[in-house]
């Protein structure tokens, strides 16, 4: 069997690949919501719910995964190190498909690229009175905590999930200050946006063009807003491909001839 971890759009792709090509495979989500996105296009096997060490272990041994294929988010580090980690220990073949990175703009001198959270709150308070954020959910906390000392607006694009909801809501954010939007979006959806809100800086992931980061940073230098660019995390010593057919090949040979 052949574990592909990820709800990522390139994670759906390869399962389905894998899945056509009679392989057994089992997929493996963080989320309830990702499970559902999952779900419409691969229904034959989702497991939910994050993994730690001992967990994952035991899901290679039980279930008998004779390869591991990595298709998280870019920035999904903890679990890219624990599988690479777990394969390593365990001697299961692993692979990391990583989905290209945004395309350089013609504004790099109102492209701010930084390398944390708390770093790029700082920077982008500093920018401008209201900022909005597309960096999902878990790491808003350092830009309401630099907002509220600075009473400066910060506005939050998340996905529509109730418990993602509700925990924006615990942190103390109003529901005016809340898009609960499924990514990515196109050129014009971000312009209207970052238009409507009265952006005056936008806070992003390299998350790639699947990601949508180029029709985010086009819109931006469409109005001339400075963004604030999260850089994807270093992975030392991983199996990295940007090509899906790339990771297919390595698949089947480790599968057919391991």
């Amino acid at each position: 069997m052949i574990l592909v971890l990820g709800g990522t759009l390139e994670g759906r792709q390869i399962a389905r690949i894998l899945a056509e090509k009679n392989y057994s495979v089992l997929v493996s989500v963080a989320s309830d919501y990702g499970a559902g996105v999952m779900a419409e296009e691969f229904p034959a096997g989702v497991l939910v719910g994050r993994l730690d060490g001992a967990a994952l272990e035991k899901l290679l041994r039980d279930r008998g995964i004779r390869m591991i294929v990595d298709a998280t988010h870019p920035y999904a580090r903890n679990i890219t190190e624990l599988a690479r980690k777990t394969a390593n220990s365990t001697g299961v073949p692993y692979i990391r498909y990583e989905r290209p990175p945004a395309a350089e703009t013609d504004d790099e001198n109102t492209l701010y690229r930084v390398k944390t959270y708390e770093e790029a709150a700082e920077l982008a308070l500093s920018l401008g009175e209201t900022v909005f954020l597309t960096i999902g959910s878990k790491n808003i906390g350092p830009f309401l905590r630099a907002g509220r000392e600075t009473g400066k607006r910060v506005i939050a694009r998340v996905l529509p999930d109730q418990k993602v909801l509700e925990e924006c809501e615990a942190m103390g954010m109003a529901p005016r200050d809340i898009v609960a939007l499924q990514g990515p979006v196109g050129f014009d959806m971000n312009l209207a946006m970052l238009k409507e809100y009265r952006a005056d800086v936008l806070v992003t992931k390299d998350s790639g063009a699947v990601g949508g980061t180029d029709a985010k940073l086009k819109a931006a230098s469409v109005l001339g807003i400075p963004v604030v660019l999260i850089e994807r995390p270093a992975y030392e010593g991983i199996p990295v491909t940007d090509s899906i057919e790339d990771v297919i090949k390595y698949t089947e040979r480790i599968i057919n001839h391991g």
